[in-house]
């Protein structure tokens, strides 16, 4: 949730609504709002980057409020840029747009910092999938250029010296946060008096923004293209709805921002059915331009800063929004089926916890070493693993259960745990184990933990005498119950428990249930 702050005076003069409506309207949208210390702040949810800011929202309440969306016009201009090789395998994609006829003050100002910073922790990822530029246009000659970085020098943004991008990742304070995004290989954006901008981490301070500037360049660069062009559409909107006008940049044979309108098919019937209303054509229209869109001839035409609109789900969520989600009805679905609760081993949980056990909860991927000596029915490998301590399914608890006790050995004793997981032993199974560490752990406290816990399962265990080359000759059993072999209970030799660093007597058990 990204919080915007917004001046209410302003707000309310420019979009002729009181304040309690504003916050009743933007609440309505899914944008919960509160006066704060003299400011409206905002709540907007991921999916409306293009409510980050002041003119976004003004767009917004002045569509819900019965207004009409406006249309951008994007001026042919002589603005080229090119790009070279080998930026696709760095930061692939950079869109250009340029802004005419700003009136730039402090607000402004802030507001375009407040969006820039919203956009890049969300849509951007903290810069990583989209980075913002916005430079003075005056002071950048033509053409651009978008190539790798070499050992070129500029001065960045506060500063007064010229530096090198290396210095600039250690020495600069937005070097130092973001230079993880540029040391697998860097990129720039020059004009022919050199670098503008070295994305994602700093302008030049050459184009800084100040209050005399009247015409801006928008530069946004990234690893995806729609998130690139859906950012660019969001701040070119913006600047338009600030009293801009919107040139063109030609990049690659094609010209940026593109404001056309997305056109898609309209579905009545599949609305009505996700929703459970009965919409008619007139409702719907209604709906569909309270939240800023165009309806005609069974299309929907979706206004270019709408970056979040991506398949016909989120028309229907936003049909409901405008629709109003206070007049629907609250009913019960209509299911074909009775749910029922799932076994997810609550009786074996209760018994052990009422024994004073501890649940333990172990990976359920582990490797070669931890699994010697455990005899199994095929082991299921990890194909493609990246990590050779987890290139296995487990095909034991007792491993990980000895692991947990060895993490703990300095914590006192006696220590009981248990575990209730799945296994591969040929086939997926869920098993139950339990060990006990401590001076008097024998055979018989662990067959007393069995026995109470076969009480509680209703079960009526047998034991039988079995070699099993992790326990102690002639203190291992097998378990079965209703002449099915459930498992193994025992006294853990000495070398195992020395693999795992363990000094004191340990009985550990393991059941299929």
């Amino acid at each position: 949730m990204a919080v915007v702050a917004v001046d209410p005076g302003m707000i309310g003069k420019r979009s002729g609504l009181s304040k309690d409506k504003i916050i009743d309207m933007l609440a309505r949208m899914g944008a919960p709002t509160e006066e704060k210390d003299g400011q409206l702040v905002v709540e907007v949810t991921p999916n409306r980057p293009d409510l980050f800011s002041t003119e976004g929202i003004l767009r917004t309440l002045s569509c819900y409020n019965g207004g009409t969306a406006p249309t951008y016009k994007v001026k042919k201009a002589n603005y080229r840029m090119s790009i070279g090789k080998g930026v696709e395998a760095i930061r692939p994609f950079v869109r250009c747009g340029v802004v005419k006829g700003l009136k730039i003050d402090g607000e402004t100002i802030q507001n375009l910092m407040q969006m820039q910073e919203k956009l890049h922790d969300t849509v951007g990822r903290r810069r990583k999938k989209v980075a913002i530029g916005i430079h003075d246009l005056k002071e950048i000659k033509f053409p651009l250029e978008y190539v790798v970085g070499t050992d070129e020098t500029f001065v960045p943004l506060d500063c007064d010296d010229e530096m090198g991008m290396d210095d600039v990742l250690d020495e600069h304070p937005k070097g130092v946060a973001y230079a993880a995004l540029a040391r697998h290989g860097k990129v720039v954006i020059k004009d022919r008096d050199g670098i503008i901008s070295f994305p994602p981490i700093i302008n030049s301070e050459r184009t800084r923004v100040t209050e005399k500037t009247k015409d801006v360049l928008l530069d946004v660069t990234g690893s995806s293209k729609e998130a690139v062009e859906g950012v660019l559409n969001i701040i070119a909107a913006s600047f338009a709805d600030a009293g801009g006008t919107l040139y063109s940049v030609e990049i690659g044979g094609k010209d940026y921002p593109d404001m056309e309108w997305k056109k898609m098919k309209y579905d009545e019937a599949e609305t009505n059915r996700v929703l459970g209303l009965e919409l008619g054509k007139k409702e719907i229209k209604a709906a569909l331009e309270k939240m800023g869109y165009g309806f005609r001839d069974g299309y929907v035409f979706v206004p270019p800063y709408r970056m979040d609109i991506i398949s016909f789900i989120d028309i229907i969520e936003d049909v409901a929004i405008g629709h109003g989600y206070e007049k629907f009805t609250p009913e019960l679905p209509q299911l074909p089926t009775i749910g029922a609760l799932a076994d997810a081993g609550e009786g074996i949980h209760a018994a052990m916890c009422g024994m004073g056990f501890l649940e333990a909860k172990n990976y359920v991927l582990t490797n070669e070493r931890m699994l010697e000596g455990t005899k199994d029915k095929g082991r299921a490998r990890i194909a493609n693993s990246t990590n050779e301590e987890f290139g296995l399914v487990r095909t034991s608890l007792i491993p990980g259960l000895l692991s947990t006790c060895q993490t703990n050995k300095t914590k006192g004793l006696p220590q009981k745990f248990y575990e209730f997981g799945a296994v591969w032993n040929g086939r997926e199974a869920r098993r139950l184990g339990f060990v006990l560490i401590g001076n008097r752990a024998n055979f018989s406290v662990a067959q007393s933990v069995l026995q109470t816990l076969a009480k509680e399962l209703g079960m009526k265990t047998e034991l039988k005498a079995v070699p099993d080359e992790r326990f102690i000759p002639g203190r291992c059993y097998s378990v079965s119950a209703g002449g099915r072999e459930l498992g193994l209970i025992g006294e853990i030799a000495p070398q195992v428990l020395g693999k795992h660093g363990l000094e004191y007597p340990l009985v550990a058990c393991e059941l299929e249930l």
